[in-house]
This record gives structure tokens, C-alpha cells and sequence, in this order.
């Protein structure tokens, strides 16, 4: 313990080449943090005072392709650490001028571990709490993602993004601030998940007309009569390259008769995410430039513990902004029980959470 700080430190293993610190309230208690490193060390600044807390490290096998399912050991048995009484708050993460920070929430897919952002898909709490409001009728059941909704790991990031103006885009709603949004992690392989130009149930939910894209073998149009399993979406190579440039962004319009938007979902290109060592718009030796980082802590939530505290499930018939609101209020809740100070992914004009 040093500064109001906890010191974690390892000896880096030769078969690894990434590292999360994980944080719990007791030996077999599911963690509520990570810390994600390349290092051998963290700092962990937003603790409680004089509160113990059960660490263990799970360690990344070097060379594998994501940060998904099949890329991890498993966790090492948990030290117990105390905090000092000297606590201070937590250094605020603060853009610079020409970047700006986004708070997104995702949901593991195919693991009940931290998958991260790489070449998948996150959203604003709302969005994704309006998500997963249709997909959680039957919590013990498995979902779409091999999942049950009970076991589900629900992981807050800020992420600090380069700003840019992206012109012409199809999915943005008219943002120029990001690119168009892919369809990641539907490739059948959870290990190397990729990003597909949108497809067709992505351009419904963004009010995105599908029929100008999207298209069977046979021409015609694709929709859940004809099945999806054979549609295929065509993107520009424009628009391809912007969205493997900078992280892409769609609205969120849970019935497409209704005007109400429940926020936005996002794409995280992996070929432009920043390393530990770069600073967000670096230039790389290949001439590119890494335009997006996540902040070294992320918090936990599990569907189990939503669902205590108020979530209410529904079985894809429909949803409303009050019960999405009060799905929301349930994972904001869940998240402000973790014994951290309160979670902050704030610019120098606003506050997210």
C-alpha cells in the first residue's frame, strides 16, 4: 500500500503477454473489478479504506488471436490485501482536446469471463440494458451467445476516442463523430471474433433501411420470413475502411414503429486499438494510428445481481423507456454496490455516470 494506493506486482510468465487483476469480496465470491495489463504491475486508486479485498491473476497465452473465450488460464488462487487508511480519491480520467471519452457496457458472449472490446460490440447502458430486457424472459435459460442471463457477465468501460469527421455514413443517424457500425462476433468463432459490414437485424434496430444492402442468393429481400441465415449486407470499401479505422456507432430503436431511441451500440475495430504504451492518435511505424483505448479499469456486474436489485425480464414481446429506465436504474444500482469509490468515465464538462 503506498500514496492511497494498492501496488500489485507479479513475475511476468514467458507463455503470456497480458495480464487482469481481479478483485473480490471474499475467496469464492465472483469479481466486481479488473485491472488489464500488459505490465507485471497495477495500480489499483479506488479503493474503500481498511477493507480487505481476495486478488488473483488470470494470464493471457501470448499469440492468441483476441482476448476472448479460449485465450485465457484460469484465475490463480486469491491473496488477501488490505487497504489502507490513508485512501485518496481516485485521478479522474479527463479527454484531451482532440479526444473524448465514452462509457459503454458489454455483455461476455460464448464466456462468462471479461471478453473486452476487440472486434466486439458495446453500447450506453440504456441500449444495452433495453437488449437484454427482451432477451432475459427466461433467465436460467441459454441464449443466443450460449449464456443464461442469471450467469451473464455485464462489464462497464470507459474508453478514451480519437475525435474525427467521418463523412457519408449509413448508420450513424448523421454522427459524424464516428464511423459506421459493424456486426461483430457472428463469425462462429468466439476466439478470433470478426466485424462484418451491419446486417440486416442491426439496420432494423438503427431504422436503417435494410432493403438497399442486404439481399438473398436468390435477390430477393431478406427478412424473418425468408429466414437470415443466408442474407448477406454489402458495405463500400469506404465505409469498410472508416469502420476498421475508428469505432462505428448505431441507434438503437427497439420497435421500429416507435420514435424512441434507446441510445446507441458500438463497434471497437481491433486493428486501430491502442496499446498500454500509446497515446490515443499515435502514429505507428505501418502509418497507421491507433484511434481507441480502454482505461485500465473496468467494473462487474452479473445478471443474477440486476435482477436482485430490480430488473425486470420480458420474453421478446416488447419493451418500453419506463421499464428500460428501470432496467437501467437496476445495473447503475448493482454497480454503486461494489465496495470501490464510485465509478467515473468523466469529461471536463460532463459526468456519464
Amino acid at each position: 500500500w503506498n500514496q492511497g494506493a494498492m501496488n500489485i506486482s507479479w513475475a511476468p510468465q514467458p507463455s503470456s503477454d497480458y495480464y487482469e487483476v481481479q478483485l473480490a469480496v471474499n475467496a469464492t465470491a465472483e469479481p466486481f473489478v479488473v485491472h488489464s495489463t500488459a505490465g507485471a504491475s497495477v495500480v489499483v486508486d479506488s479503493l474503500l479504506p481498511s477493507k480487505k479485498y481476495y486478488v488473483s491473476l488470470r494470464t493471457h497465452a501470448a499469440s492468441t488471436p483476441s482476448l476472448g473465450p479460449g485465450t485465457w488460464g484460469q484465475p490463480a488462487g486469491r491473496v488477501v490485501c488490505e487497504s489502507g487508511a490513508d485512501v485518496v480519491p481516485q485521478k479522474r480520467k479527463f479527454a484531451r482536446a482532440d479526444t473524448k471519452l465514452l462509457e459503454v457496457m458489454r455483455e461476455s458472449e460464448y464466456t462468462y469471463d471479461v471478453d473486452y472490446l476487440m472486434n466486439h460490440n458495446s453500447g450506453t447502458i440504456l441500449a444495452d440494458a433495453a437488449f437484454a430486457s427482451l432477451a432475459s424472459g427466461t433467465p436460467d435459460n441459454k441464449s443466443m451467445f450460449n449464456i443464461t442471463f442469471y450467469n451473464a457477465t455485464f462489464t462497464l468501460y470507459c474508453v478514451e476516442m480519437l475525435k474525427v469527421n467521418v463523412p457519408d455514413t449509413f448508420s450513424t443517424g448523421g454522427n459524424s463523430s464516428y464511423s459506421d457500425y459493424m456486426s461483430c462476433n457472428d463469425n462462429h468463432n468466439a476466439t478470433d471474433p470478426q466485424c462484418m459490414c451491419d446486417n440486416w437485424i442491426d439496420r432494423v434496430i438503427s431504422k436503417t433501411n435494410p432493403d438497399k444492402a442486404c439481399h438473398n442468393p436468390d435477390g430477393s429481400k431478406c427478412g424473418f420470413e425468408s429466414g437470415l441465415s443466408n442474407c448477406t449486407c454489402t458495405c463500400s470499401q469506404e465505409s469498410l475502411d472508416n469502420s476498421n479505422k475508428y469505432i462505428g456507432m448505431m441507434p438503437v430503436y427497439m420497435d421500429p414503429e416507435d420514435e424512441y431511441c434507446y441510445g446507441q451500440w458500438f463497434s471497437h475495430p481491433k486493428p486501430t486499438e491502442c496499446d498500454d504504451d500509446e497515446e490515443v492518435g499515435a502514429a505507428r511505424a505501418d502509418g497507421s494510428v491507433c484511434t481507441w483505448k480502454r482505461h485500465r479499469e473496468a467494473r462487474i456486474v452479473k445478471g443474477w445481481q440486476v435482477l436482485q436489485n430490480g430488473f425486470t425480464t420480458s420474453e421478446w414481446v416488447t419493451i418500453s423507456p419506463a421499464m428500460a429506465k428501470q432496467n437501467t436504474d437496476a445495473f447503475l444500482k448493482s454497480i454503486a454496490q461494489a465496495p470501490m469509490q464510485p465509478w467515473g468515465c468523466e469529461d471536463p464538462v460532463s459526468v456519464l455516470v
